[in-house]
């Protein structure tokens, strides 16, 4: 009976004491928790922490692998002197050295224009010396037509002066030229008058005359005559008219056809054409005159002969 009473009691004191133990380890528990918690909270505000601060790292002196702040170390040269130093990694590159790239740009401009211009100026004397061989060929076309002139007015007037009454005489047409037979009042004066002109080299005074007679005249007796001077003329003035000779001759040759200027008017036909660059059409005409006059003893055949075989 007394050891129950002795295990009564003792179970007693366990019912009374557990409760108030498991209320102390809890109390203990809670003390602990609270202790843990001011210790990892930082005692300053969130305010007081710089923007840039990483809310989840933790400070250098208690994790040594949490995320550290940037730092800027000195640049170091390596033996370079190029490199300033204590300028910090990743600083801006100086604009000095951009200087370099744009001279050598320049000078390859400089130089692309240079050639440039050496072709242009190749070029322009291309030109010149074309230009130059042209005037050439005009002179010496110029002097072939003078020279051929002055013989033919050798072979018609002789040793005569150059005055009007006194001036060589004038071929007069053929009865059959269709100029008619009859010399108009003054026809002759004015005719004899801008021949000597021709004789005497004024070659644009003779032109204005010539014109000037076949408008007082233009069915005279020496009107053919006319034409067939005014025809070579046109060629020795400076500049020379192939189209004005071209259609003098032309004249001589629909109005008077049976003249006796007719062969030599035909002949410069074919050289006319040939100077303008219509050689067909200049072959044409130097054919047609071996053709129709080549049983004649008429200078205009044999001429004609010698310009084909040299020119085709």
């Amino acid at each position: 009976m007394a050891n129950m009473s002795k295990l009564l009691v003792a179970s007693g004191l366990v019912l009374v004491t557990g409760p108030l133990s498991f209320q102390l380890r809890a109390q203990d528990y809670v003390d602990v928790e609270a202790e843990r918690s001011g210790r990892t909270t930082p005692a300053a505000p969130a305010t007081a922490a710089p923007a840039s601060a990483d809310p989840y790292a933790t400070p250098s002196g208690t994790d040594p692998y949490s995320v550290q702040p940037t730092q800027s170390y000195p640049a170091t040269s390596y033996g370079m002197d190029s490199a300033p130093a204590g300028s910090a990694i990743g600083a801006p590159a100086s604009a000095a050295p951009v200087a370099a790239p744009a001279g050598g740009q320049n000078m390859g401009t400089l130089y692309i224009q240079m050639q440039q211009l050496q072709q242009e100026v190749m070029r322009l004397n291309g030109i010149v010396e074309e230009q130059a061989n042209e005037l050439r060929k005009l002179k010496s076309q110029s002097l072939e037509r003078y020279v051929d002139l002055d013989r033919r007015l050798s072979s018609m007037g002789g040793g005569s002066s150059t005055g009007g009454a006194s001036a060589a005489p004038v071929p007069a047409p053929s009865p059959a030229g269709g100029s008619g037979g009859t010399e108009l009042p003054g026809e002759g004066d004015a005719y004899r008058s801008a021949y000597a002109l021709v004789r005497g080299q004024q070659f644009d005074q003779a032109v204005e005359s010539f014109n000037q007679f076949l408008r007082r005249y233009p069915d005279g007796r020496y009107a053919a005559n006319a034409h067939y001077w005014l025809g070579e003329l046109y060629l020795v003035i400076d500049p020379p008219d192939l189209e004005a000779s071209r259609q003098s001759f032309s004249l001589l040759l629909d109005r008077y056809p049976d003249n006796a200027k007719a062969p030599d008017a035909m002949y410069k036909l074919g050289k006319v054409q040939f100077l303008k660059g219509n050689r067909e059409r200049s072959k044409e005409y130097l054919d047609r005159v071996i053709r129709e006059y080549g049983n004649t003893n008429n200078s205009a055949v044999k001429l004609s002969r010698d310009f084909l075989a040299e020119n085709f």
